[in-house]
């Protein structure tokens, strides 16, 4: 086979395996990312506040617009308008895969350069711990970065109103998905800009993000969270959330070997490509220098900071990614590429396994829903959220959030739990106070004034106490759902 041939058998491989992540996000009928279902809520809330089927005026004020953090709430606002919140919000997540594979689409190269086969290590990546988390926006922000990073030599190579309409197009959608984003292409692209023969005028792109970052925290965030501690977590807990990618996000039950199997195979094939190399320098400096200050940011920076938590934890997937194109810049064999593509192959059907796993566990909530009326008030407890597939250490509130596809599938109605988030567009009325049970349970400060009262994995002595006051509707694997007869008014 001439390079050529090589180049659509990595194109066929490439689309295969995109496919294959694709259908893992289509496989499952509840995505297992902790925090997704929260922001389907807030999509739905804005996509539908004006249907008169709904109670949301009663509880919420909502008011969407183009602002940071509000990418993915623009993108299925209106797709769930058409085809539902549910579809909406897998349509998102393809879309997500899609960019993470033109991430991994060869660069300009020549006609005898062998193909990017390390490239295909992002496929298996795209899953990494903030998906499992379900930080949405932030999840599309990380190929948005790399797109805009990636576009710093065109512009230095062809300067022009066109290409800086370009950039200021590609790093203004940074700052749409996510500002912590932002605030890390304004680190590396500054680094870059410092290299070796860089002039001054390559500093200009950071620096206008930078003035237009500190512009729009100024004028909406201003003091909240100031005075606040840092946090660090400790050296040993980075490394192990660093590496649970690489041994099925579980280190508590041990060495899961085909993952690590498969992941040692695509570690051999760079390894071998890169000492077949010799002497001659292979990886992209700026590569490199972007992967070793985002690998330092990981170790280095608090976990919370002000009001802002897994602050470094946020760069582990941005360093997977370039990890995963410094392995693209290789010139590996047709035999080790393909090697490297049925690796990735295998880490996509573990992972889909996982992933089904952790949904089924949400989809035992869906019998107790349909029993529940829309527009209500639902007070969800939760006395354990973690999920048995997942790490008990660092994803102990796997479930937390999947009572929100109450008000997703039946529509209205509200719960005490939302973000205090600033940049969130929606928000509890003034003068709506909804109790919950954040320190222990109690009916009259918190029970009789809700429909519903949702339980996950209640102690055996809790559900006696609280069929005193309301009626047993159902239980379903881990939840029971319990009737208020007469709700008060809160």
């Amino acid at each position: 086979m001439n390079a050529g041939t090589d180049m659509s058998l990595f194109r066929c491989c490439a689309a295969l395996l995109g496919l294959i992540a694709i259908g893992v996000v289509w496989l499952v009928p509840f995505p297992p990312m902790q925090d997704y279902p929260q922001h389907l809520f807030i999509t739905y809330v804005n996509a539908t506040y004006n249907d008169p089927a709904f109670d949301w005026p009663v509880h919420y004020q909502a008011g969407l617009r183009a602002g940071p953090y509000s990418l993915f709430y623009l993108l299925t606002a209106g797709a769930t308008r058409m085809v539902g919140p549910l579809t909406a919000g897998k349509a998102f997540l393809t879309l997500y895969i899609c960019l993470v594979g033109l991430a991994a689409r060869p660069a300009r190269r020549d006609a005898d350069t062998p193909p990017p086969w390390g490239g295909l290590a992002l496929f298996p990546l795209a899953f990494h711990q903030m998906y499992f988390m379900g930080f949405t926006n932030f999840l599309i922000s990380i190929p948005l970065l790399l797109f805009a990073l990636n576009d710093l030599p065109r512009l230095r190579r062809s300067p022009g109103a066109a290409a800086a309409l370009r950039h200021a197009l590609l790093t203004g959608l940074v700052f749409l998905s996510h500002p912590y984003t932002l605030l890390v292409y304004i680190c590396l692209a500054g680094a870059d800009a410092l290299f070796p023969r860089r002039h001054l005028p390559a500093l200009a792109p950071p620096l206008i993000a930078l003035g237009v970052f500190a512009a729009w925290y100024a004028a909406t965030m201003g003091g909240r969270g100031q005075g606040l501690p840092l946090q660090w977590w400790p050296w040993g807990d980075n490394a192990m959330y660093f590496l649970l990618p690489f041994n099925g996000f579980n280190l508590a039950d041990g060495p899961r070997w085909p993952i690590i199997l498969s992941w040692s195979v695509i570690l051999a094939a760079a390894v071998h490509a890169r000492l077949a190399c010799g002497r001659r320098r292979l990886v992209p400096t700026r590569l490199a220098v972007f992967f070793l200050l985002t690998l330092a940011g990981f170790f280095v920076l608090p976990f919370w900071a002000g009001r802002y938590s897994y602050f470094n934890l946020r760069l582990a997937p941005i360093a997977y990614f370039l990890a995963a194109l410094l392995l693209a810049s290789l010139p590996m064999r047709r035999g080790a590429g393909l090697a490297v593509a049925m690796a990735c192959g295998a880490l996509l059907v573990q992972s889909a396994t996982l992933q089904k796993t952790i949904s089924d566990e949400t989809a035992a909530l869906v019998p107790l829903i349909e029993k529940m009326r829309p527009n209500a008030l639902l007070l969800p407890i939760s006395f354990k959220t973690g999920s048995a597939a997942l790490d008990p250490k660092f994803f102990p509130e796997a479930h937390a959030h999947d009572f929100f596809y109450y008000h997703i599938i039946r529509g209205g109605g509200a719960n005490p739990f939302l973000f205090p988030n600033p940049m969130l567009p929606i928000a509890f009325k003034p003068g709506v106070r909804l109790p919950r049970a954040t320190h222990g349970f109690s009916w009259n400060e918190q029970g009789r004034f809700y429909d519903y009262i949702l339980t996950r994995q209640a102690p055996a002595g809790f559900l006696p106490f609280i069929q005193r006051f309301a009626r047993l509707t159902g239980t379903s694997g881990q939840w029971a759902l319990f009737s208020n007869p007469a709700p008060a008014m809160p």
